[in-house]
């Protein structure tokens, strides 16, 4: 219970200032702890903000996995998935700035740690895209899978790194209509 009080208000202090400007002062007030009490579960700070990261992450693909259960065609299948990345960018910005702090700004001790893990829920989730134009090619469409997985997943991250950037005049689920039409529309890609 304390462990998980500590996440959670780790997560909200390196949301609000980041992983640079939050400390574990700030973490222990927030969670209603003294620090010492924050160092009997973490080692540091940034044991800390891997865990916030890594939980995140897994929750996010842990959610998608159960938004895809409910679908049974291939093209409602890929619909969710574009809209369930787009609309989680929006839904959580602080987080996912977090994220791109991680890949584009130097954390030495952070960066392998979150790499390894982010790199198996990456391919998780782009075996997951895989799988429903996979499924889409047994419908008798002609879809290359793999290429249609990275033009798809490529597309929901530029999407969401020019947001964070504030260089598109739509939110990320603005653009679902179009990506869905320009993806999965009426043609077939090869």
């Amino acid at each position: 219970m304390r462990r998980q009080a500590i996440l959670n208000a780790a997560r909200e202090v390196f949301e609000g200032v980041g992983y640079f400007n939050a400390t574990m002062a700030q973490i222990a007030a927030k969670a209603e702890f003294g620090v010492g009490t924050i160092y009997q579960f973490f080692p540091g700070k940034q044991h800390l903000f891997v865990e916030v990261i890594l939980l995140g992450i897994e929750d996010f693909l842990q959610k998608l996995k159960e938004d895809l259960a409910e679908k049974s065609t291939w093209r409602q299948k890929a619909e969710s998935f574009i809209g369930f990345n787009l609309q989680w960018i929006e839904e959580h910005p602080a987080f996912y700035r977090l994220i791109f702090e991680i890949f584009y700004s130097s954390i030495p001790e952070i960066k392998p740690k979150v790499f390894e893990r982010f790199k198996e829920i990456h391919q998780e989730n782009f075996k997951i895209i895989n799988d429903i134009y996979t499924q889409a090619n047994r419908e008798d469409n002609i879809y290359d899978p793999d290429l249609m997985s990275l033009i798809t997943l490529g597309t929901i991250q530029s999407v969401g790194n020019n947001w964070y950037l504030n260089m598109l005049d739509k939110s990320p689920t603005g653009y679902i209509p179009g990506i869905i039409n320009g993806i999965i529309g009426g043609r077939k890609l090869q």
